[in-house]
């Protein structure tokens, strides 16, 4: 019955029913709360959050503890309350885990989440500036997060990245054990040895109590080696052993819009890093290209989120930066065009290119791009819908519009085929 009155939920929403939706989101989550109480009551619950990292870590997690128990997972980016009690009422009395990702995009966000939730583990991947008008402060931003680890019972169990001081600090919270993971020489599940030159994927070596595995994954860019020894940890201190951990997250596949790969038919390289792009983690994307070996590398940028100050100051350094390593950056966007004609005059070789609307980015693109070609796209999905940049060279793509706010990716979306009719204010 729950999983029916979700499906009809569902159903109410592709409609376009936004009334109904305030009608049956209350009674999903009144409902869910009683199902967590009484016939989840003896389910281990586990939150993941963090700034970056979380529903990689989250899917990771997930398809470890499966290989060892019944298991639930939250779907996709899924974070918000109502997400968590949709996670909690299609999950059955079998379930031996249920692992819920939590997001909170204001102070106060997370206590209704948590409340209903009710977690044992919580999972803390790092502390970056999301949502930092909201938040203000990075500290802000740990303190909210903080008290996935302050709910937690005293059987209950913190695992936190020793990599990051705000995580770290949060042991203090704990009333619990306290799992670390991290880089540094005393962390309980220790990374090492870590590589991931493209076009190689990320591969590490990680030492759990005495017992050392190899692990090698499917994922892009070094940095998710944060996601991947935070699964692991949360897993060993599970009970799940360290080889069946390691095994199981090499099967895994990057998420779509996260470091995803989409070749195309003639061979150009796109990895797709276009769910989101916070100014500060901009560095992690320069990484992965200073550390790429390819012909040529491109960086596509559109929209960068969650920043304070000039606008366009923090576009320009990130110009200046990406020119370091790669071989163009190309700006998408009516910002991105007028601050790549100011570079035109300093940059004589040719190397940034602006425009102002993602087709004729596009145009471009498929003229310039030859195969074997490295292409990062870093943007935001909702604001930008990067991902016909790649489409376009394999699908008839007529879908431009410059303004969509749907939160879906373009590959599965109804309208990429269907020319857009733009309707201008008067």
């Amino acid at each position: 019955m729950p999983s029916a009155f979700i499906r009809l939920a569902d159903l109410l929403e592709r409609r376009g029913k936004h009334a109904a939706k305030t009608l049956y989101r209350g009674p999903v989550i009144a409902a869910a709360r009683v199902w967590r109480n009484t016939l989840l009551s003896g389910t281990c619950c586990i939150g993941v959050t963090g700034s970056a990292g979380k529903t990689t870590t989250k899917d990771l997690l997930h398809a470890i503890v499966a290989s060892h128990a019944r298991c639930v997972k939250s779907h996709d980016s899924n974070n918000q309350l109502y997400s968590i009690a949709r996670t909690l009422i299609c999950t059955g009395t079998s379930a031996r885990y249920v692992v819920q990702e939590l997001g909170a995009d204001h102070p106060g966000g997370f206590d209704p989440m948590l409340a209903l939730l009710q977690p044992r583990v919580g999972v803390v991947t790092n502390i970056g500036t999301d949502h930092i008008k909201a938040f203000r402060t990075p500290d802000a931003v740990a303190c909210e997060k903080r008290k996935l680890i302050e709910v937690l019972p005293a059987n209950g169990i913190a695992v936190l990245n020793a990599d990051d001081e705000r995580v770290l600090g949060m042991a203090r919270s704990c009333k619990g054990q306290v799992v670390t993971f991290g880089t540094q020489p005393d962390a309980d599940l220790r990374g090492e040895a870590l590589t991931s030159p493209w076009p190689q994927s990320l591969s590490l070596r990680v030492q759990w109590r005495g017992a050392t595995a190899e692990v090698a994954t499917r994922l892009h860019g070094r940095y998710q080696s944060t996601a991947v020894m935070g699964a692991i940890a949360t897993a060993c201190a599970l009970g799940v052993p360290l080889e069946q951990a390691a095994a199981a997250v090499g099967g895994i596949d990057p998420l779509r819009g996260r470091m995803s790969l989409y070749t195309t038919a003639n061979g150009i390289h796109f990895v797709r890093d276009d769910w989101k792009a916070p100014v500060w983690s901009m560095p992690l994307s320069l990484e992965f290209l200073a550390d790429a070996d390819a012909p040529r590398k491109f960086l596509v940028l559109g929209t960068l989120s969650d920043k304070l100050g000039n606008d366009r100051l923090f576009y320009l350094r990130a110009v200046e930066e990406a020119l370091a390593v790669a071989h163009y950056v190309v700006l998408v966007g009516d910002r991105g065009a007028s601050i790549a004609q100011r570079l035109a005059a300093s940059d004589g070789g040719g190397r940034v290119h602006g425009f102002a609307d993602i087709r004729t980015a596009s145009t471009w693109l498929r003229e310039f791009l030859a195969p074997r070609d490295l292409v990062l796209l870093k943007g935001s999905n909702r604001a930008d819908h990067m991902a016909r940049l790649a489409l376009a060279f394999d699908a008839d793509v007529r879908c431009w519009r410059r303004r969509c706010g749907r939160l879906e990716f373009c590959d599965n979306c109804r309208l990429l085929g269907e020319p857009a009719i733009e309707v201008r204010s008067q």
